[in-house]
This record gives C-alpha cells, structure tokens and sequence, in this order.
C-alpha cells in the first residue's frame, strides 16, 4: 500500500453519480487492463530506468508464505510494483486512491533501507553498491514503518540485476537536483489550488498576518532582499519598528547565521513570541566584527529592547533557553530509532515477544518523554503570555529546530486560528518552511557522507505534539488525525518542494541551477504540498474534516454557551525545569501518582470551547502512542469494528443528519426549497443517507483509512497489553485516560 491513505468511495455510488460511464466503457476499460502489459501509471517527466518481470511480492507479516505476482519498476519517482492479479482493476478516474502513488508504490525519498533476505540472513545493501549475483530476496524498509519483500526467483537474472542496481542508486539521491521535483514537468494547463494558504514569499502575505493579530510596534523588513544579511532567514520577515534595515545589517554578523531576532506572533494584550539565536563563538571573526560593527556586547540589549518596546507596558522580556529545556535533535533521532524498532516487527514471532512488555519498551524509546518535554515548555510559554502579560524570546543555537516546535505549539495552544485548515498550513508554511528549518538535512532527502549524523525528525515531533492536543480537545480542532498522518507522509514525496530545502535561499539555487541546466532556460514548476487536489479527490479529502469541530457545530447552535471563549486555568504541570531533571523518571508509583493528581486538578474546570486556550496534560495517561502513524501496517494490532474509526463514522453521520435537518427547517421557514444544498454540503466523508455502503462494525478496522476493508486472519489480541492499549485510544476520552496499566 502506498503512503497515502486507501479510498473507501463505494463503487455502486459512485457509478450512480456518474450517468456517463456506461457498461461498454467499464468492458472497454477492463479489457485493457487485463489484457494489457504491466505498465505503471507514470507523471508527466517520470521515466521508467529498469523493471523486472514475474517478481513476487510478499507480505511481510505473513513469513514469506503468500505471494502476488507482477513487474517491479523503479523510475526517477518511484518503486513501483504493477501487480498481475489485477481482480480489482482501475476504473480510470473512478478508482482513484493516492493520485500521484498506487497501492503498491514507494517514492524513492521514503526508502529508509534495504536488505537482502539468503537462507534466512539479513544483509543491509549500502546505498549505491552494485549487485552482481542473485539477490533472493528484496525487503525495503520505508520511513513510514512498511516492510515491503520481493522475491525476484523467477525473474531472469540480467533484469533482476538492472532493477535492484536501479533501486539502490535512486532510492539515495546525493544532491537535490536528483530529486524528481527538478523533473516533474506537469505542462501548462495545470490548476495550482493553494490561494487560501499563504506561502510568505510576497511582502503582502507578512502584511496580512500583521493585519490579522494587529500587533502594534512591528513592521515588515526587507534587510535580507536577495539574501543579503542572511542565508538562512526569507527575504522578509517582521521585526521591531524601532529597528531600522541598517541596525538590523550591524546586529546580524554577531548572531549565528545572521539570523536576527524574529517576530512569531502577538497577543491581544500586547505579549508577543519571539525567536533568537545565540552569538557567534568565532573568536577571529568577533574580534573583526567589534572593530568594523556593533560591539557584541550591545548587539542583544539592543535586540532586547526594541522587543520590549513592542509592549503596551514596555515590561521585561523573559527569554527561553530552548537548549536546557528541550531534548536535542539528536536525542530525538535517537527517541525515533528506538520508536521504530518497536512499530516495525519483523513478524508475528516478534510482535507477539514484544506485546508481553509493550509498556516498558514503549516507556524505553523516550519518544513519548520528547512529546512531553515540548508540550511542557510550549505551554508554560503559553502561560507567560496569556496570563502574565509578557512578551517571551525563545532562544535556540541556530533558531531552526526546537524553536520551530515551540514557536508553531505556542500558537496553536493560544490562537484558534492556528487549528482550522488554512491556520495550520500558513503556520507550517511561516514558523517552519521559509524561517529556514533544516528539511533537507533533518529528513535526510540527500544521502551525504558529511550530512548523516544531521538526521532528525524534529518535525514529526511537533506533529505528535500537535496530535496529542487533538485527542484532549478534539472539539478545537478543524481538521483530523488523518490530515496529520497525511501531512507526514506528504513531507518524504520528492514532488513536494515544500519539505524539500534547508532554507528559502537553497529553493532559490535549486531553481536558478535547474534553470541553466535546461535547454529552454525556463525556470522549473516546483509543487506546493497545500494543493491536496495533486494527491486526492474532493471525496477523499473530505477525510481531513473533523466532525466534533466547534465550528462547524456552531453553525447549527449559534446561541449555545460553548460557542463563546473562555479561558482554562493553566496545567500546573507545565514547568521550565531543565529537559535533563525532567527526564530522571520516578518510579512507576510516584509516576502514576502524579499523572493522576495533574489529572484530577486539570480537568476539573468545564470543556474548553473550540477558540480558548488550551492548556494540555503532558505527562502519565494524558499522553498517548500516535498509532495510526506508527502502527497501521500491524495487522495484529488492528482492532475491527471499534476504536477511534468507529466513532468517526457515526459523528459523521450525526453532523450529516444535523445538516439535512438544519437544511429541512431553513426551507420551512422560507417556503423556499434551496435545491443546491444536500447532504453532501455537510462536508463530511460518511453521510447520513449513504455511509458508503459498508457497515463500520464489520468494515472499518482501527487503521482506517490506511487498511483494507474486511476482516483479517489474525491471532486474536483480546486481553492482551497492547489491546487493551489499543483500546484507549479514543477522541471521546479527552476528558482524561485511565493511569497505564503495568507490564504483569
């Protein structure tokens, strides 16, 4: 299965909506798909280096006993596996799943490893190396935790020999200009849809930011025009008004990167959120630097004041010292390993091994102990602002890691419109891509000798983190866990070059490299992420629409008290003590004792409304595994009928018969049937008058939409840790989780 989610369109419904598709066109269209050659659907500019015939493709969790049969391509996009058991067939545009990956597609970018599976030996293959014998069999590990094995035994030598060499080579690209964004040639009839997400590249997107939070005291700077000042910060960004474009050029040799301090975002009552680096440490270059600019010593009073004089009250900034408080990017890396280990079993024999202690392994990656760190410090930051009325500097080394995390948490605890759609995506698009976070590097797109230890998923971090908010306020937010997961998978598509650079000045180089590179010098059409028309239909996108969102409700009760803001006392167990103290655990009993008495003391007050605050619980049972990212290609921790799926499927229901009704009592009311409005306006994927044409208690599993519909042959987990961890995986337990069971 590719990395994007599995279409549940009902085919008998969609066939009813599309008159023109007569029988003839479906025998036209089957015939040529079973009667034709294996071929994989390829994108404009994508071309097919190698392939190999009669290959088998096993299912990793079954031991190697059952196979299908069909050809493994590799282009400059993608592995490619066309299968020859084609019952199922591709209805052309009605069949449309993931619209640039088919079900058995890999983008070369999501290729974490490769071994090769002899006589029951592994042997990891370095990237680049040349196979000159049999290979057996072919098992590529993805960054999406799919364990993908190829069986090549009927495949005549010489074309095995091509396609893993092909593999090996493109599957670890050595410079960006590899990458198939460069090659991607979509012509000049394509609709680019991502007018409502801002992109920051124009000084009109800063400008209504600036419009929407009104902060007084800030203006848009144009120092860095061309990237002049710094390689690292886009051509604009918002600054002090009191700093002037030549006190900003002075200042700028002393920080890292010459990254001045950045405006984030301000609150209503005058606070704002601010980024900083540290000074440089070259002691010849400071040494220069005194003489021909600003003394060091007045370069962060100076910063530091003019922040403070954004102010209503000109009080004290507080300044953060991200790098005591949060785990390293490194440690993360490290956190991620572990987690991906423990979601990667190699076979049933190995999970059922590690479901004996799921919680100690699970509490043994650390993972969920970075989730908790960020959490804390995003909120008590959070805190500072909205409650102490003080303007907070969050200062990393370089600014580009976990000041990301916490400058886009911060937001999204504070401002509401940080959590509808279009919020989340300007965020991401501002706090993330052209503020200069290290993609390239940190996602390990380029396989550089000198770029290996730079890897870290710091961006799945915050994700996670935002992740963990949905669950304890799933009423706040306008999208789902499905969006997320797919925003994640989207991150490793080498089309996108959202996710693509370290920086907005190497998007620039790329460009103008590329450009040269052509023989018509035309400038490459690098894609946006935003437009999910690229990837999904209308139907399928509507997966990404949270139906508890309190916006969405508050069209059908304007008047309910829960419509209007309110404000959450803070979590007491928020703190800014150092990531180290923080990480020496107690032991289980004090552990459990304290997440039950945050739970008690926290959830007392009333639900939050869909635009307060939110302040979260951020240790114990009020963290929780992600596992629709991390777990969905484990079948034996997939649950059918119930879990969190379930209870999307009849919300959806609800807000759909919510709608006809709101709809049936606005036509009354008028005498003026609107014919325009139907259920489908509701926006939900699951309608009250057609729930797709499958029953969620015999359907839907706790992967969906990742998993194939139906039931699955599997040793039942019932009773089991992991079942019963599985099972408290639920958006209606916001309210607070039972304490973690023990690993007896």
């Amino acid at each position: 299965m590719s990395g994007g989610f599995k279409s549940y369109v009902n085919m008998n419904e969609v066939e009813k909506t599309e008159p023109e598709v007569q029988k003839k066109d479906v025998k036209k269209i089957a015939n040529e798909v079973f009667g034709g050659p294996l071929e994989p659907k390829l994108l404009p500019g994508e071309l097919v280096i190698a392939e190999g015939h009669n290959v088998l493709k096993f299912d990793s969790t079954d031991d190697f006993n059952h196979g299908i049969s069909g050809a493994l391509f590799c282009t400059n996009f993608k592995i490619s596996f066309v299968t020859a058991n084609r019952s199922s067939y591709d209805l052309g545009e009605l069949r449309q799943r993931n619209q640039l990956l088919s079900e058995h597609d890999i983008a070369l970018t999501c290729v974490e490893a490769i071994y090769q599976v002899w006589n029951g030996k592994k042997k990891r293959l370095p990237p680049g190396s040349n196979i000159q014998g049999r290979v057996g069999i072919l098992e590529i590990h993805c960054k999406d935790f799919r364990i993908l094995p190829f069986s090549f035994k009927f495949t005549p030598k010489e074309a095995e020999r091509n396609v893993v060499n092909a593999i090996l080579h493109h599957a670890f690209p050595t410079s960006l200009d590899l990458l198939f964004a460069f090659e991607y040639n979509p012509g000049k009839n394509l609709r680019i849809g991502i007018a409502d997400t801002p992109e920051f590249r124009a000084v009109k997107d800063w400008e209504r930011e600036l419009s929407r939070v009104h902060p007084a005291g800030w203006r848009v700077s144009f120092a860095n025009t061309n990237f002049k000042m710094s390689d690292t910060l886009p051509e604009q960004f918002i600054v002090p008004s009191s700093l002037s474009d030549h006190d900003l050029n002075n200042s700028s040799p002393h920080f890292v990167d010459g990254r001045v301090p950045l405006w984030s975002w301000s609150h209503p009552n005058g606070s704002s959120l601010v980024r900083m680096v540290e000074l440089r440490s070259d002691t010849t270059q400071t040494q220069y630097l005194e003489r021909h600019c600003l003394p060091s010593t007045q370069v962060v009073p100076l910063m530091l004041r003019a922040i403070e004089s954004t102010h209503p009250e000109k009080t004290k900034a507080s300044v953060i010292d991200l790098g005591r408080l949060c785990p390293s990017p490194k440690y993360i890396q490290q956190a991620y390993y572990k987690l991906r280990d423990l979601c990667m079993p190699a076979g049933a024999e190995d999970f059922w091994a590690a479901d004996q202690k799921w919680y100690s392994l699970l509490d043994g990656t650390k993972w969920l102990q970075c989730v908790s760190a960020c959490l804390s410090v995003s909120s008590a930051v959070a805190e500072r602002i909205a409650g102490s009325r003080q303007t907070v500097v969050l200062r990393e080394y370089d600014g580009r890691d976990l000041s990301c995390v916490v400058s886009s948490l911060v937001q999204v605890i504070l401002d509401c419109h940080t959590r509808t759609l279009v919020g989340f995506q300007s965020l991401v698009q501002r706090e993330w891509v052209v503020s200069g976070h290290r993609f390239t590097d940190r996602l390990h797109h380029v396989h550089a000798k000198d770029k290996e230890n730079e890897e870290s998923p710091v961006f799945l971090l915050f994700l996670d983190c935002v992740w963990q908010l949905l669950q304890q306020f799933p009423s706040c937010f306008e999208f789902t866990e499905t969006y997320l997961t797919t925003l994640w998978d989207s991150a490793r598509v080498p089309l996108f070059a959202t996710f693509l650079f370290n920086s907005e000045r190497d998007r620039y180089v790329a460009c103008m490299d590329a450009k040269r590179d052509k023989n018509d010098n035309t400038s490459p059409t690098l894609m946006s992420v935003w437009d999910w028309s690229l990837q999904f239909s209308d139907q399928d996108r509507l997966l990404f629409n949270n139906p508890l969102y309190g916006g969405k409700l508050a069209e059908y009760f304007p008047e309910h008290p829960s419509n209007g803001p309110t404000v959450v006392p803070p979590n007491p167990t928020n703190t800014l003590g150092s990531f180290k103290s923080r990480n020496k655990w107690k032991s289980k009993k004090k552990q459990k004792q304290a997440g039950a008495s945050a739970q008690v003391s926290f959830t007392a007050p009333s639900t939050p409304t869909y635009n307060g605050p939110l302040f979260p619980i951020n240790i114990g049972a009020g963290l929780k595994l992600w596992t629709q990212c991390y777990m969905r290609w484990i079948p034996w921790a997939h649950t059918v009928g119930g879990g969190p799926p379930s209870e999307y499927f009849h919300q959806c229901l609800l807000v759909d018969e919510l709608h006809i009704l709101n709809m049936k009592i606005h036509d009354l009311e008028t005498s003026k049937p609107d014919e325009h409005n139907t259920s489908q306006d509701s926006g939900m994927f699951f309608t009250f008058e057609s729930p797709r044409g499958f029953d969620a208690n015999d359907s839907l599993t706790s992967a969906f939409p990742y998993s194939p519909i139906g039931s699955m042959d599997r040793k039942s987990i019932v009773g089991t840790p992991l079942f019963s961890f599985l099972r408290r995986m639920s958006v209606s337990s916001y309210n607070g989780a039972a304490a973690a069971n023990g690993d007896d």
